[in-house]
């Protein structure tokens, strides 16, 4: 094991663990027991709820060999943000805080859950410090940051002044917004991410994405649209375990393609781009995909022959899918009309008869044309949106069924998304959605 681990400066800005060294010491603290995981999501949290990975770095007690690695690791944003102590809340990071005040020569201070009353020493604070002393507070983990409020209050009690909090590993279950809430104004810097273990965990092949059956049995394409990547992830971690695919198009425009090997790690991925362009630039595009490949990508149907040939020579060997869209599930009867100066089966027809030939290997079409397309292309994937389970707002979509009406009239996959991210419980609603459209 290698504890003389070269870290470059100036610090990464995402994290101070750097992406370069992730899998490897994902990898030393999995061996070494100081994190463990279950696909099917079985450790519970002490909020409530369960999750896929449990990191315990107090169990470092155990295994020595990793205390040099995890001090030199703290000891790097130590030295950056260049505080005059730094703290501990026992018992998570106790066993490391002697090798990390060695590694910088920092003093630092332990801060008691509970004071111990009728000792000479400061019943809330173990260590020596001044009064408006800059102090930075490490830990192992930070979930919705419940914890950290009162060793905060702590600190700013004794006049010290709290720089920010530094955990190993951030859950990223809250913590942002409950300290908005709250007005708590502590920056908090992790090692890394909660997703950046579990990539790693699954690139290592040490942890499934899902249970393969179920990612082939699972009908549901998850709508991630208008999610921020912080929520997206929350979303795709707990839906994860059921196979579904997810469905991403605005986040591109933020985060770019590098997205994708990172949604990748949660499951299959369709990439919504409707690309409708000369057939060089759709090429140029479905090129830039070759990397990362996504299970499939959407492409305008009106586009044409020739953009949905390019779109397959961008693509290569990839195993992506293209997916022509025919006509917008937005449009009415009447819109149709205008725009097509045909009603929706029969323009819906007219667009698959093109792109079928062209390399296409499915369509994206309403609920109220899926049957159509089912009777004429048996060997096409028929993805549908515009799908609705009973009870819900129709929203912006004007053509619209329920999963069991779409599936039962020849979609392989339908497309839902508000019922299930707006869904208090996400993996609640999806399951009762598959309940009850008997997809499960």
């Amino acid at each position: 094991m290698d504890t003389s681990l070269q870290l470059p400066m100036p610090i990464p800005k995402h994290g101070w663990v750097p992406r370069e060294m992730h899998r490897e010491l994902v990898r030393m603290m999995y061996e070494n027991n100081l994190l463990t995981f279950h696909t099917e999501r079985t450790f519970p949290l002490k909020k409530g709820g369960k999750t896929d990975i449990f990191v315990n770095v107090r169990l470092v007690r155990s295994f020595p060999a990793m205390i040099p690695v995890l001090a030199k690791l703290y000891a790097h944003p130590l030295r950056w943000i260049n505080a005059d102590l730094f703290a501990d809340v026992p018992d998570a990071i106790s066993p490391l805080c002697g090798h990390i005040s060695a590694e910088t020569g920092k003093p630092y201070v332990t801060i008691r859950k509970e004071p111990k009353e009728g000792r000479v020493s400061d019943a809330n604070i173990v260590g020596s410090f001044k009064s408006s002393d800059s102090v930075v507070i490490i830990d192992d983990v930070i979930t919705d940051g419940a914890s950290k409020i009162g060793p905060i209050a702590v600190c700013r009690e004794k006049g010290l002044v709290v720089k920010a909090i530094l955990p190993l590993v951030d859950r990223q279950d809250g913590w942002q917004e409950n300290f908005q809430e709250i007005g708590m104004d502590v920056p908090v810097w992790a090692g890394l991410t909660l997703h950046d273990v579990r990539r790693e965990l699954i690139s290592l092949g040490l942890m499934r994405r899902a249970n393969p059956e179920l990612e082939e049995d699972n009908p549901i394409i998850v709508a991630l649209d208008g999610q921020p990547w912080e929520k997206m992830q929350r979303i795709a971690d707990v839906l994860r375990p059921t196979g579904c695919i997810f469905k991403v198009n605005d986040v591109l425009v933020e985060e770019g393609l590098n997205l994708l090997p990172e949604l990748s790690a949660y499951g299959r991925i369709m990439v919504d781009l409707k690309l409708h362009d000369i057939p060089q630039t759709v090429e140029n595009v479905c090129r830039r995909m070759r990397n990362h490949p996504p299970w499939a990508i959407t492409v305008h149907a009106s586009g044409g022959r020739k953009m949905v040939e390019s779109a397959r020579r961008g693509l290569g060997n990839a195993p992506t899918k293209i997916l022509a869209v025919t006509i917008l599930t937005s449009f009415t009867p009447s819109d149709c009309d205008k725009i097509y100066h045909r009603r929706p089966l029969i323009q819906v027809g007219l667009l698959a008869d093109e792109v079928s030939r062209a390399g296409a290997d499915g369509f994206v079409c309403s609920p109220r044309e899926g049957w159509y397309l089912r009777k004429h292309y048996k060997k096409m994937l028929i993805v549908t949106p515009g799908v609705r389970p009973l009870g819900s707002a129709k929203g912006d979509q004007k053509r619209t069924a329920t999963p069991e009406y779409a599936i039962s009239h020849g979609a392989n996959y339908v497309v839902i998304g508000r019922p299930i991210t707006g869904a208090k419980k996400p993996l609640d609603a999806m399951t009762r959605i598959l309940i009850e459209n008997g997809l499960m």
